[in-house]
């Protein structure tokens, strides 16, 4: 087994840990138990804790960015409530699919805050996830690049807002609440294409 090898697979056993047990209980001997590796290489892989935490958020991110197959209209056609809600159901999926990950990447930011190590860590899987949303925007409204940045910032505070309410709270309305999203950016995009219109 390769070191790259060793090492995807103390991060793939990493996140299977921390999505069962979450941050305090995980702890490096069962990661390694489950890796099936000896205990010392993950050190030696990882420093701390934290560093081995703030790489599987990493590779979770870039696995979360990637996997999103979103249908974009062309940029003649109208973008309407019902394609927004299209859009839409990509992130509102998550918090209802893969809820152990949801509450993860939450104690993740955690670390990412208090650990001057991991905080690049955080600030670069942000940095990708607003990406990802611009891109979408763009393609999308036809927003320029640099309007598409800042509603990708707002609007991934708002999913990630309501994957929390959805995941802490099982009986929060997360359907109505995305329905109202699509509309407000609905009604913006009607509002943007009136102002390039006059």
């Amino acid at each position: 087994m390769t070191d790259i090898d060793k090492r995807d697979r103390i991060i793939a056993a990493a996140y299977e840990v921390l999505s069962e047990k979450g941050y305090d209980k995980a702890s490096t001997k069962e990661i390694a138990m489950t890796a099936g590796v000896a205990q010392g290489l993950i050190n030696y892989y990882f420093p701390s804790k934290d560093l081995l935490f703030a790489e599987v958020f990493r590779r979770e991110t870039q696995r979360y960015c990637s996997s999103f197959d979103i249908p974009i209209p062309s940029g003649n056609e109208p973008l309407t409530i019902a394609t927004i809600m299209d859009i839409l159901e990509v992130p509102k999926s998550r918090a209802l699919e893969e809820p152990d990950w949801f509450r993860l990447r939450y104690e993740l930011y955690a670390i990412g805050l208090r650990n001057d190590s991991a905080r690049a860590t955080l600030k670069e899987m942000l940095e990708m996830k607003r990406a990802s949303i611009s891109e979408t925007v763009e393609a999308a409204s036809g927003l320029p690049k640099e309007m598409s940045d800042t509603f990708a910032s707002i609007f991934y505070a708002v999913i990630e807002g309501l994957g929390l309410q959805k995941v802490a709270d099982p009986s929060f309305k997360y359907d109505e609440a995305y329905e109202m999203l699509a509309q407000m950016v609905g009604a913006y995009y009607e509002q943007l294409n009136k102002k390039r219109d006059s």
